[in-house]
C-alpha cells in the first residue's frame, strides 16, 4: 500500500471528488497521480504521460524534491482505497493461496505511517538524509491506528534511535498492537532497555536489521548479542548489503558469520548492480538454497553461467 497516495485519496473524498485505484484510460480522470518508489521503476512510470493528460509524479524513485502539500500531509490515509484484491496481487514470495489471501487481508485492515522522519546517520548509500533530513517527531503511535485492526505498520527510517523510542513501545505494548517496523531497527543504536522493550511487543515477522559494511562488524556484532538476551536468534532477520563499497570475499564472510551465529541473512544487492555473480549470490541465499547446497561456487545456476562465459571466452 502506497501512504502517499492513500492521503491524496482521504483529501480529494474530503473535497467530495471520486477517486479511483489505478484508472486505466484519461476519460476516467480529470487528475492523476503516481508515486514511484524505486527510481528503477522511473522510465515506465513517465510512460503514463501519455496516458494522461495531466498527472503529477512524485516518490523516492522520481526526485527527492516533490513532497505533499502540509494539508495533505495532515489527512489520515484513505483505508478504503487498497481491497484485500489489490494487496494480494502484490504479494511476493513462496506461500500457500490461501496464506497469500491471510497476508493480504492483514495488511488491507493495518493502520500505517511515520511516528519518525528522517535519521541520524549519512549513509552514501542512503538517500533519507538529503530527502528527510535530521531525525524528527512526525506523530503519534495512535495517530496511526486504523480502526479495523491491531496492526501497525511503522514505516520509520530510523526507529529505535529516536528519543522517544522506549515511550512508543511502552504505548505499543498497553494498547496491545501487532508491529511491523518495516525499516528495521538499528542495531547499533540498541541498548538492554530498547531490547527487553522490543521483546515485550507483538511483531507481525522476524525483527530485521542490517549488517551494511565491514567497518561496522564490532558495533552489529554488539547489538545482536544484546538483542539475542532478549529475543531468539531464530526470530532475527539481518539485511547485507552487497555490491557498495565491498569485494565479494567481504560480502561472503558477512554471509558466513551470520550463518555460523544462526541467523537468517537476507542479501540486498545495491541499485541492481549489473554484477551477474551477485544476482546468483542473492538467490542462493535468500532462497535459502545454501541449505543444502553448501558452497556457492556449487550452485549449479552460476556453475552453468561460469561455463557459458568460459564457453564464450575459448570461441573468441
Amino acid at each position: 500500500m502506497n501512504l502517499a497516495l492513500m492521503k491524496l485519496s482521504a483529501w480529494h473524498k474530503s473535497q467530495d471528488d471520486t477517486v479511483i485505484l489505478n484508472p486505466q484510460t484519461n476519460s476516467q480522470v480529470d487528475k492523476a497521480y503516481c508515486s514511484v518508489i524505486f527510481s528503477k521503476n522511473r522510465d515506465k512510470a513517465a510512460r503514463l504521460a501519455d496516458m494522461f493528460s495531466d498527472i503529477q509524479f512524485g516518490g523516492t524513485g522520481w526526485d527527492l524534491k516533490t513532497i505533499l502539500p502540509p494539508e495533505i500531509e495532515a489527512m489520515k490515509p484513505d483505508y478504503g482505497l487498497y481491497t484485500c484484491a489489490d494487496v494480494y496481487k502484490r504479494l511476493a514470495g513462496i506461500m500457500t493461496k490461501k496464506k497469500k489471501v491471510e497476508k493480504a487481508g492483514v495488511i488491507v485492515n493495518a493502520g500505517i505511517g511515520f511516528t519518525s522522519r528522517g535519521c541520524i546517520r549519512s549513509c552514501g548509500f542512503c538517500v533519507v538524509p538529503e530527502k528527510e533530513g535530521k531525525l524528527h517527531e512526525t506523530a503519534a503511535v495512535g495517530d496511526l491506528i486504523n480502526p479495523k485492526s491491531n496492526v501497525v505498520i511503522l514505516l520509520d527510517n530510523n526507529f529505535t534511535a529516536s528519543p522517544d523510542c522506549l515511550d512508543k513501545l511502552r504505548e505499543i505494548k498497553e494498547r496491545n498492537l501487532i508491529i511491523d517496523i518495516t525499516q528495521g531497527i538499528d542495531v547499533r543504536t540498541l541498548t538492554p532497555e530498547i531490547a527487553r522493550a522490543l521483546s515485550e511487543v507483538r511483531h507481525l515477522r522476524s525483527i530485521h536489521y542490517a549488517w551494511d559494511l565491514i567497518p561496522h562488524e564490532p558495533m552489529v556484532m554488539e547489538g545482536i548479542n544484546i538483542l539475542s538476551g532478549f529475543i531468539k536468534k531464530y526470530k532475527h532477520l539481518c539485511f547485507t548489503l552487497v555490491g557498495y563499497n565491498s569485494t565479494f570475499e567481504e560480502d561472503l564472510y558477512r554471509f558466513r558469520k551470520l550463518e555460523e551465529m544462526n541467523i537468517d541473512p537476507y542479501v540486498m544487492v545495491y541499485n541492481s548492480s549489473a554484477d551477474v555473480k551477485l544476482h546468483h549470490f542473492a538467490r542462493w541465499v535468500n532462497s535459502r538454497i545454501y541449505k543444502t547446497c553448501k558452497s556457492f561456487e556449487d550452485y549449479w545456476p552460476w556453475v552453468k553461467y561460469k561455463e557459458g562465459l568460459n564457453y564464450v571466452s575459448e570461441n573468441c
